[in-house]
């Protein structure tokens, strides 16, 4: 493990320390994805999801630095977006030229970027928004994908992921438990996800559309004849279109390519999930 979350990272507010552990968990996954030698669909939606959940991030920890009235606001703000550029040079670099970028770089860089901002700028503000529970709270109310988008059914709705890649499952798993979603079922096989919506119906699944012995089609089709109120999403490496025309009379809600954004994953979820049948779309808009 390239970094381990401990007790002298806590900052004490919660959503913070929060935020910190999913971008250690990206970075862990990061390092794991670059020893691995990890295809660039996977390693490639890992650092992208780095890069916008930073920017989620210093987006509400300024929010409360702001309604704290931290002295130190533009400096740190000025230290988050020279961050931010970094991190997403690092990813830019990356996309153009995957060979020119060498581990080691990415690995120290992202490791010393991560830890020695948390332990110096960061603790700094500590004292100032610690007991302010208002301007924590108001800030981290702030929703990933913003005052738009108008899904409040997170910790209700029922995932399921099928993949037989297990860096990218964990990196989805990553992403949907930032967002409050709790009921996720994480499977390898197409045929082990048939079994388990057998008994356990998920609400939307995620579904890589190629795979052995079943590509996501095959899967979609199965579910279809399952009469499930399950929506799917295929996931694919290649162009969508290909998918579409492939699989246009499976009524499949949505396709996604790989690299996977983790703004258009989340808003892919929440648009279909709302389309769901009436008992379940009543279900999640309870909240």
């Amino acid at each position: 493990m390239l970094i381990e979350w401990s007790k002298d990272l806590e900052i004490g507010v919660t959503f913070v320390d929060a935020d910190h552990k999913v971008l250690i968990n990206l970075l862990n996954q990061v390092d794991d994805c670059i020893d691995q030698n990890e295809e660039s669909t996977v390693l490639g939606s890992v650092l992208d999801a780095l890069v916008e959940y930073t920017d989620y991030h210093f987006l509400r920890e300024e929010k409360m630095m702001e309604l704290s009235r931290y002295p130190g606001l533009k400096t740190h703000c000025d230290t988050h977006r020279a961050l931010s550029q970094k991190v997403r040079t690092v990813y830019d670099q990356y996309q153009e030229s995957p060979w020119k970028v060498t581990a080691h770089e990415i690995r120290d860089f992202l490791k010393s970027w991560l830890v020695d901002h948390i332990m110096g700028a960061d603790f700094a503000y500590r004292d100032t928004c610690l007991d302010n529970i208002e301007a924590a709270n108001q800030a981290g109310d702030v929703g990933f994908l913003g005052a738009d988008n108008s899904f409040t059914g997170w910790e209700h709705l029922r995932i399921m992921l099928v993949d037989d890649n297990p860096n990218f499952r964990r990196l989805i798993r990553t992403i949907l438990r930032a967002v409050g979603i709790r009921h996720i079922q994480v499977v390898d096989t197409p045929q082990d996800g048939l079994a388990r919506l057998a008994d356990r119906p998920a609400d939307v699944v995620l579904c890589d559309w190629v795979m052995d012995e079943m590509n996501g089609t095959e899967f979609a089709h199965k579910v279809h004849e399952m009469q499930l109120p399950t929506r799917i999403v295929l996931l694919t490496g290649y162009s969508t279109d290909v998918l579409k025309e492939r699989s246009s009379e499976l009524g499949i809600a949505d396709y996604l390519e790989k690299p996977i954004k983790a703004r258009n994953l989340l808003e892919t979820i929440s648009r279909v999930a709302m389309s769901a049948t009436p008992v379940a779309g009543d279900r999640l808009n309870a909240g």
